[in-house]
C-alpha cells in the first residue's frame, strides 16, 4: 500500500467528511493501513486581565464542543477493521496538526481544501499552511 499511516484533519465539515471517506477507502485496500482523527479546536489565549477560572470555564467549553464534532466519526471507523484512533486537541490547527504528523510518524495527511470558517480563509487557511510546511504529501479533497 501507498500509505500506511494516514492523518485526517477533521473540523465537522463536508470536505473534511470527504476526506475521512477517502482514507476510509484507502484503508479498506490494505488492514494494516492505520487512521488517526484529530479535531484541533482554535482556542485564544487567555487575556491578561481575564480571570482564572473564567479562562478554564471557557476552555472546558471549547473541548466539549470539540468532542460532540468528532462523535459521528466513531461511528465511521467502526466500520473497517484497520487500527484507527480519534484524538481532540486545543490550540493553532495548522500547527497541531503538523506536530502531530510528525510525533505519529504519519506518512500522508487528507483533508479538505477548506474548513468552515470563511474568515480564516481571508486570513490564510489552515489546508494552505500545511500543505506549505507537511513533510509528508497531503491530499487536499475539493
Amino acid at each position: 500500500m501507498l500509505f500506511s499511516n494516514i492523518l485526517v484533519p477533521y473540523d465537522g465539515s463536508t470536505l473534511a467528511s470527504a476526506s475521512l471517506d477517502k482514507a476510509i477507502q484507502f484503508a479498506k485496500l490494505d488492514p494494516a493501513v492505520k487512521i488517526t482523527v484529530i479535531h484541533v479546536a482554535p482556542v485564544s489565549p487567555k487575556p491578561a486581565h481575564t480571570p482564572n477560572d473564567l479562562y478554564i470555564r471557557y476552555k472546558a467549553a471549547v473541548e466539549e464542543d470539540a468532542f460532540k464534532v468528532v462523535e459521528t466519526v466513531k461511528t465511521k471507523l467502526e466500520e473497517i477493521p484497520n487500527s484507527t484512533e480519534v484524538m481532540v486537541k486545543l490550540g493553532s490547527p495548522a500547527y497541531v496538526i503538523l506536530q502531530y504528523a510528525k510525533e505519529l510518524e504519519c506518512d500522508c495527511i487528507i483533508m479538505g481544501s477548506r474548513g468552515l470558517s470563511g474568515f480564516k480563509e481571508y486570513l490564510g487557511s489552515v489546508s494552505h499552511t500545511i500543505t506549505q510546511q507537511s513533510p509528508v504529501p497531503v491530499l487536499l479533497m475539493k
